[in-house]
């Protein structure tokens, strides 16, 4: 699908494609964070971020918190998000928007 008539079905649902972008970016840097052990400068790298502080100013722009203090946070309390699905929909979109240097 052309960017330009993804962007145009977006529209019509009051969402742009840079904010699924960061959707799907969250997404999977939440489900680094609670079940994994990889380091911030492993996920950053994940990303294609410079270092782990371009990794965390990003990651601070979607919940309003720092990545570690999201990692705390999740390990002290039992996760009530459901695992990421393995659905079409997510294959894809994990491996479009999973590198930032591509948005």
């Amino acid at each position: 699908m052309h960017r330009r008539t993804l962007n145009r079905r977006l529209e019509g649902r009051d969402c742009t494609f840079q904010e699924l972008v960061d959707e799907v970016r969250f997404e999977i840097a939440r489900q680094l964070l609670e079940n994994t052990h990889m380091s911030m400068s492993q996920i950053a790298a994940t990303f294609d971020y410079s270092d782990a502080s371009a990794f965390t100013r990003a990651f601070r722009r979607w919940p309003g918190i720092a990545p570690t203090a999201w990692r705390s946070r999740s390990s002290a309390l039992e996760s009530t998000h459901a695992p990421l699905t393995t659905s079409p929909l997510n294959v894809m979109l994990s491996g479009l928007f999973l590198k930032s240097s591509l948005f």
